[in-house]
């Protein structure tokens, strides 16, 4: 109803207080500008700030913020997604395609599914959930912002798309990109939370207010509340398979709490929806995804995107497929199994799908066939079992343009430098990137320089988003490595008198095939070329040929490719306190060709430890909106205590046509298969079926109470669904 910030203005140090007015365009947003910087009219959940404080130290700042007087009206609320959409609940956004609070709708079909249901001999359905999940990133969401003598403003930023991100900026600034420089400082972690601008409209507006530099920081607190988190689903399956195992059809319905604005939720349900059958061989698919408004935290981009909960949902649901048919779990997934040349949901063929292999490897490390000899004594406390589970993951934007660019430059002295937008949030991006350039020139990685994202530097890039910058980064650098390398050849073929097709470059020589004493080096060959006025440099761009779904069946040319992995899991359980432990954890993945294999492991481990995480203990507990464990003390991440006793990765090499060298990528795709591995581990360790996550110790207690009450028996009983 009312602001009052007169108080706050007056108090000595205070630089300047923002409130929605002074905003020159109040609204942004990536599929819909639907998301105010500072709320106007209403509040629609208790992350939306009202007014924004510079002060010359915090602790004025913090008083200051105290002196604002904000006078409310209470509106009708809605918490729960189904609620949001029934008739007569309060609507959060009117004028939306979609009535009753329903943000987005995707719809993905493939053949008859009501004919694959009446021609399947069982039929299996099933429901599941997923939680609230905070990114837990070491840096929270930081800036600072200085106003040049000329007109630039500079912003330091932790993001993982400054390109993007400066183009929002920018529109909320009502500033011309020309004028705002974004460099992005060392991240300390995403995961998918630097995606979107928060902090920064205020430094910027502040900066160019007072003609100060201005640093505005996210405390723990807030990135619970007011930054984005992940969304929680709720999944509901139903499928028809023959007795011999082969599914036949697949329905599934999706509904994804948006909380009070789009953010990236259209992206990330458009993703969940072709993804939600899993990586099978299924004639007729049935889905229908829905992103819904409610008055709950804001929920966004987070690791995995969408595509992580619906692993979860499949897999623990394919078991229970299996289960029904009395089919061990890995034949069943032998007799589905996606492979090379096989049409996905959107209709387009898969070039290169390492799944069997992935499969075959995991169910090994965790000693499959020999599963039921570990369970332990019949009765005893301590029980032991196994898991499998699947996964496919894409690479890049879906169905949407999402082009890189590099420069590459040999210098006089034969070194090269690489200008690249690709942002390193940690993940070892330029490295990569490096040894792309190297394999293409011929100058070892050492020798080159790479000066990273920055929007007045380097060329233009998507972000480090969506697992795409190795395959679609690195395309861009291999391209322009393979005109530099045209231009070395060409150099040198004039210093050795002979043609270029004669000549083979690496190692730092370039020498005439089948003479090896006839070379030069790539430093003789650069001075050589500068001294004859010609310098060797070449651009390089990449952006994936995709065509957009079509709106009522999904059909689509969506991404380049796709990755495939399995993980398997042995865990321990506590019948009596239904703790467990994860002793082993194998993790296979087809990642393409492994550009450098150690990051690939890395990001395999890291990975897969987040799912850990996110399966086992992460969960944001919210009660109508409010989040009540803001802050690490109640919120836990795994630790290296939590990590498997023996955490075994490995790679398997297919050769993707479309990436460089093969390459896909591997980014996201390492946290899916954990959680569904664990929670069938636990099935197979104590017949509880976990159907919502995160799993803890009082759902297996809880499960294992109904099973003997189902069951009018003791402990263990028969196997048990609990959420």
């Amino acid at each position: 109803i009312r602001i009052d910030t007169h108080r706050a203005e007056s108090l000595p140090g205070v630089a300047g207080v923002l409130t929605h007015k002074d905003i020159p365009h109040n609204v942004y947003g990536f599929t819909f500008l639907d998301q105010p910087i500072l709320a106007s009219d209403r509040v629609r959940h208790l992350g939306d700030a009202v007014a924004a404080v510079a002060a010359d130290h915090p602790e004025i700042a913090e008083e200051a913020l105290r002196l604002i007087q904000v006078e409310y009206e209470v509106l009708p609320a809605v918490f729960d997604p189904e609620e949001a959409m029934r008739p007569g609940a309060p609507i959060l956004h009117e004028g939306h395609r979609w009535d009753r609070n329903v943000c987005f709708h995707r719809k993905i079909r493939l053949g008859d599914a009501a004919s694959g249901f009446d021609e399947s001999d069982v039929r299996v359905e099933g429901d599941y959930s997923t939680q609230w999940n905070e990114h837990g990133a070491i840096e929270p969401h930081i800036c600072a912002a200085q106003p040049e003598p000329g007109g630039k403003l500079i912003i330091w930023a932790s993001t993982q798309r400054p390109f993007l991100w400066r183009s929002d900026l920018c529109r909320v600034l009502d500033l011309p990109m020309s004028r705002v420089r974004v460099i992005p400082a060392r991240c300390g972690g995403g995961f998918g939370g630097k995606h979107e601008i928060v902090v920064e409209p205020f430094a910027a507006l502040f900066a160019l207010r007072t003609g100060r530099p201005v640093k505005f920081r996210y405390t723990r607190e807030e990135e619970f509340i007011a930054s984005t988190i992940r969304h929680p689903y709720r999944i509901h399956y139903k499928t028809g398979v023959r007795r011999d195992g082969r599914i036949l059809a697949r329905q599934v319905r999706i509904v994804s709490d948006s909380g009070p604005y789009c953010s990236w939720g259209e992206s990330a349900l458009t993703k969940a929806a072709i993804h939600a059958v899993g990586p099978y061989r299924i004639p007729s698919v049935h889905v229908d995804a829905l992103l819904v408004y409610t008055n709950n935290p804001l929920t966004g981009a987070v690791r995995g995107f969408g595509v992580t909960q619906v692993s979860f949902a499949h897999e623990v649901h394919t078991e229970e497929v299996a289960q029904e048919l009395g089919m061990d779990p890995l034949e069943f997934r032998r007799v589905n199994a996606l492979r090379t040349g096989d049409v996905y949901t959107t209709g387009m063929r898969l070039e290169s799908v390492g799944l069997l292999d992935a499969l075959e490897r995991a169910a090994a490390a965790v000693g499959w066939d020999n599963r039921n000899g570990i369970q332990g004594p019949a009765g005893g406390r301590l029980r032991r079992g196994v898991g499998l589970a699947a996964m496919i993951y894409p690479v890049g934007f879906t169905s949407f343009p999402n082009p890189s660019a590099a420069f590459l430059r040999v210098n006089e002295d034969g070194t090269g430098t690489l200008w690249t937008g690709c942002a390193d949030t940690g993940q070892g991006a330029h490295r990569v990137l490096t040894q792309i350039a190297a394999e293409e020139t011929g100058i070892h990685p050492d020798h080159i320089t790479v000066i990273g994202a920055d929007t007045d530097l380097t060329p233009f890039d998507c972000g480090a988003v969506a697992s795409r910058t190795t395959h679609i980064g690195g395309n861009a650098v291999k391209a322009a490595g393979r005109r530099v390398r045209e231009q070395l050849l060409a150099a040198a073929a004039a210093l050795l008198e002979t043609s270029p097709e004669d000549l083979a470059i690496g190692q730092g020589l370039v020498a005439v095939a089948g003479s090896p004493g006839r070379s030069v080096t790539l430093r003789e060959v650069a001075a050589f070329s500068y001294k004859r006025g010609l310098t060797i440099q070449a651009e390089g761009a990449y952006s994936p040929d995709l065509t957009p779904l079509d709106e009522e069946t999904g059909e689509g040319r969506p991404y380049d490719c796709w990755v495939f992995a399995a993980h398997a899991a042995e865990v321990e359980v506590d019948a009596e306190t239904g703790e467990f432990r994860v002793l082993k954890l194998a993790c296979v993945h087809d990642v393409g060709t492994a550009v450098n294999p150690l990051e690939v492991e890395g990001q395999i481990q890291g990975g897969s430890v987040q799912g850990i995480g996110y399966g086992m203990m992460e969960e944001i507990f919210c009660r109508e909106g409010r989040v009540e464990n803001p802050h690490f003390e109640g919120y836990l991440l795994p630790t290296s205590l939590d990590a498997p006793e023996t955490h075994q990765t490995e790679i398997v090499e297919t050769f993707e046509p479309s990436g460089p060298y093969g390459a896909k990528g591997v980014a996201e795709p390492a946290l899916n298969p954990t959680a569904p591995a664990i929670c069938n581990a636990i099935f197979h360790a104590i017949g509880v079926r976990l159907t919502d996550l995160p799993a803890t110790p009082e759902k297996i207690l809880a499960g294992r109470a109904q099973t003997a009450s189902a069951s009018g028996t003791a402990w263990p009983g028969s196997p048990q669904r609990s959420s």
